[in-house]
C-alpha cells in the first residue's frame, strides 16, 4: 500500500516549508538544559513504522539531542514521544534529524500540538529558574586574626599546611564520588538500552493492512469531539490518521497525516481509544499499521 506512504510525503513538505524560516533562529537562540529521561523515535523503515528506543542529553524548545540504540540519517524525518519531569502530558512532536554519530543524534522539532509546545515552553521556563537559583555564591569571608607578634604568625603557618591537606582530600573525596555516580548512571542507562535494543529487534513486524479490512475488524469506537473554534469558523472535513495497532487491537499510536488543521487533534484523540479485533497472520496476532478516517460534518 503506497497511499498513506504519499500523504506521509506531502505532509512533510508542508510543514517543512512552514517551519524553515523559524528554524535557524530557534537554534541560534534558544538556551539547552540537561535531562535524561527514556525517548521513542518512529521512523519509517521499507515503509513501515518502526520504533527505536532511546534516552535524551539535553533539551530545548527547538529540540533534543539523544542516545539512540539504532541508525537514522540527517534529514530523515521521525516522530519522537518522550515524557518530561513534573509535566502530565507526554511530548510527541515530528522532528527532522540534524545531525547522527556514533549513536548520538541530534533532533530539531517541526511540528507539535500547541498544547504540547505550551508545556515544553513551561518545563523549560522551570529548568531555568532552578539553574537560577543553583548559581554557586561567593562564600563569605572570614575574620582575619590580628597578628600579634611572632607567636602569632608561628601558630597560623603551623596550621595553614594541615588545613591544606584537609582541602586536598576533601576535594579528591568528592570528585571520586562524583566519577562514581557518573559511572553508575551512564552503565544502568546503557544495560537499559540495550535491553530496549533487544526488546526491539525481536518485536514482529507490523502488518500493512487497508483501511477498509480494519473498519470492519472495530469493536468499540470513541466518536470525537467537535472543537468549537472549528464550530465557529464552520471548519468540516475528513481526517486522516496513520495508526499502529497492537496484537491484543489497542490503538499503540497514532498521528494525523491530513485533513484541516483544527480538527487533527480531535480525530488524534478520538481514535487512542478505539479498540480492534486482534488481526492474526498464520494464527498468530500481529500488530498493524493502517490509514483511518475521521469524518467530520457541520450538519450531523
Amino acid at each position: 500500500m503506497t497511499s498513506w506512504a504519499w500523504v506521509y510525503a506531502c505532509e512533510w513538505h508542508i510543514m517543512m516549508a512552514e517551519a524553515t524560516s523559524n528554524s535557524e533562529m530557534i537554534r541560534r537562540r534558544v538556551r539547552r538544559y540537561d535531562l535524561a529521561v527514556p525517548i521513542e523515535v518512529i521512523a519509517l523503515r521499507s515503509g513501515v513504522p518502526a520504533s527505536i528506543p532511546g534516552r535524551t542529553l539535553n533539551l530545548s524548545q527547538g529540540g533534543v539531542a539523544t542516545v539512540l540504540a539504532g541508525e537514522l540519517s540527517p534529514g530523515e524525518r521521525v516522530g519522537i514521544e518522550f515524557q518530561l519531569p513534573l509535566i502530565r502530558d507526554t511530548i510527541q512532536a515530528k522532528a527532522v534529524v540534524r545531525h547522527y554519530s556514533l549513536m548520538h543524534c541530534g533532533f530539531e522539532f517541526v511540528a507539535m500540538p500547541a498544547e504540547q509546545e505550551s508545556a515544553l515552553r513551561t518545563w523549560t521556563q522551570m529548568a531555568a529558574d532552578q539553574s537560577a537559583t543553583m548559581a554557586v555564591k561567593p562564600a563569605p569571608q572570614t575574620l582575619k586574626e590580628k597578628p600579634t607578634g611572632v607567636s602569632g604568625r608561628t601558630r597560623r603557618s603551623s596550621k595553614r599546611p594541615h588545613g591544606l591537606r584537609w582541602a586536598i582530600l576533601s576535594a579528591g573525596l568528592v570528585v571520586a564520588v562524583l566519577l562514581a555516580v557518573a559511572w553508575w548512571t551512564w552503565n544502568s542507562g546503557w544495560r537499559e538500552l540495550e535491553s530496549d535494543a533487544d526488546a526491539a529487534n525481536h518485536a514482529p513486524v507490523a502488518a500493512d493492512v487497508p483501511s477498509s479490512v480494519m473498519g470492519q475488524r472495530i469493536v468499540h469506537r470513541v466518536d470525537p469531539i467537535y472543537p468549537s473554534e472549528a464550530l465557529q469558523a464552520k471548519v468540516q472535513g475528513e481526517v486522516t490518521l496513520e495508526v499502529l495497532i497492537a496484537e491484543d487491537g489497542s490503538v499503540r499510536d497514532v498521528y494525523a497525516v491530513g485533513g484541516p488543521e483544527q480538527l487533527r487533534s480531535a480525530a488524534v484523540d478520538a481514535v487512542r481509544w478505539w479498540r480492534f479485533e486482534p488481526y492474526r497472520v498464520n494464527g498468530r496476532a500481529t500488530p498493524v499499521h493502517t490509514l483511518m478516517e475521521v469524518d467530520f460534518r457541520l450538519d450531523r
